[in-house]
């Protein structure tokens, strides 16, 4: 069976106040001293399988120079072997994406990412409104981010995708709408909007916590968003991006027809990836296991010829069957239930019944039959992606 890889690059020129990824500020030094680790790592993965998806993420990848993403990218496809195979010219026909901030990004870049066969691009806009910009402390402004999604269409890449956030702080629908709209008018074939949330440790958190605390560009506290304004955007957000021709595949993620990420499908499908990089995980062979995150650490390890590894755990049948359950229901189009119990060789509506019966009567999820044969897939309904944690939390 095929395989993917994740890459990931912990640099950015200025961290996000929402941000809680494993990223620190990009130095030429530091970036230079970590892509010959990675390059070590990634050399030593294992190529008895063929890679069909990659995805190069961050962090903010594009903050690397055009000869550093050069040298990553071409370092991959000579260590790899490729389903589907590479063409005398080099050319791929899989998908190769790279995470963008259009702050990072040039005409000159994007060409010479495209020559190094990166095929899909997505981009970081998060919001055409500046004010809503300046607060999440992005580094670019809404001129800037239309212009990063015109010059990647210019430079080759005919699979864009752009992600975009609502729930922002002083935030209302009128600006989300507008965000959506000048989105579409760009016509990119790939739409994430995820709800902000606030994750422990960032500065946004510290924000909503404590009034006294100051963030970049700050003018007064600002509450997050109400309950009821999310939901409207949320299924606003539904509604207006499926009347323009985008398919709602997965809770946040929308695409044109043939353009869903194929990347993130494996992940959904619960399907084997390798991941290299600080903090990077790893699923292979019924095993995930994480990177060190920390970056210091992560070079001293890899340099020294040990294994950054950090944690290691095998998965039982029943955590299997689980995660097969709830990331399967992060999809629109649900489960079918007669593979999932073939694969994992255990009948979940009779596992589950209890779960199942209590959720259809909850109206969160739906079957394609009221008699709920063996052959019967399980969805979430408009209510059940509103309400997807209590969902998933019922198959853990």
């Amino acid at each position: 069976m095929p395989i993917s890889l994740y890459v990931h690059i912990p640099f950015c020129v200025k961290r996000c106040i929402y941000c809680d990824f494993v990223s620190g500020p990009y130095t030429p030094e530091k970036a230079a001293a970590y892509l010959t680790a990675l390059k070590k790592e990634i050399s030593s993965i294992p190529v008895d399988r063929l890679l069909s998806t990659f995805y190069i993420g961050g962090g903010t990848p594009t903050v690397l120079t055009s000869d550093q993403l050069s040298g990553l990218i071409n370092h991959i496809f000579e260590h790899f072997n490729f389903s589907p195979p590479l063409t005398k010219r080099g050319q791929w026909g899989g998908e190769s994406t790279i995470e963008a901030n259009p702050g990072t990004l040039d005409n000159n870049k994007l060409v010479k990412l495209r020559s190094a066969e990166m095929n899909r691009i997505s981009i970081g806009v998060q919001s055409f409104n500046n004010n809503e910009l300046a607060f999440l402390g992005r580094i670019h402004t809404e001129p800037e981010a239309e212009e990063a999604v015109r010059l990647a269409r210019d430079s080759g890449f005919e699979n864009i995708g752009i992600d975009l956030i609502y729930g922002i702080p002083g935030q209302d629908i009128k600006s989300w709408k507008r965000t959506l709209e000048k989105a579409v008018s760009l016509k990119p074939d790939h739409i994430s909007a995820y709800e902000l949330t606030v994750e422990e440790g960032t500065q946004l958190h510290q924000k909503i916590n404590n009034p006294s605390f100051l963030l970049p560009l700050d003018k007064g506290r600002k509450d997050m968003l109400n309950e009821e304004l999310i939901i409207e955007m949320y299924e606003y957000t539904i509604k207006y991006l499926s009347s323009t021709g985008y398919i709602h595949y997965e809770i946040s993620n929308f695409a044109l027809p043939g353009s869903f990420s194929m990347h993130n499908l494996n992940y959904w499908d619960r399907g084997d990836y390798y991941g290299a990089g600080a903090g990077a995980h790893s699923f292979v062979n019924n095993t995930r296991s994480y990177n060190t995150a920390n970056l210091d650490q992560y070079l001293k390890l890899v340099s020294g010829k040990k294994t950054p590894l950090e944690h290691l755990e095998e998965i039982t049948a029943e955590k299997a069957l689980s995660e097969a359950i709830f990331l399967g229901l992060r999809k629109t189009e649900g489960i079918n239930v007669e593979a999932i119990s073939r694969r994992y060789s255990r009948n979940i509506l009779t596992l589950y019944e209890k779960e199942i019966k209590e959720l259809q009567e909850a109206g969160l999820i739906e079957t394609s039959c009221s008699e709920c044969s063996y052959e019967t897939d399980i969805r979430l309904t408009q209510k059940g992606l509103l309400l997807s944690n209590e969902v998933f939390v019922r198959f853990i």
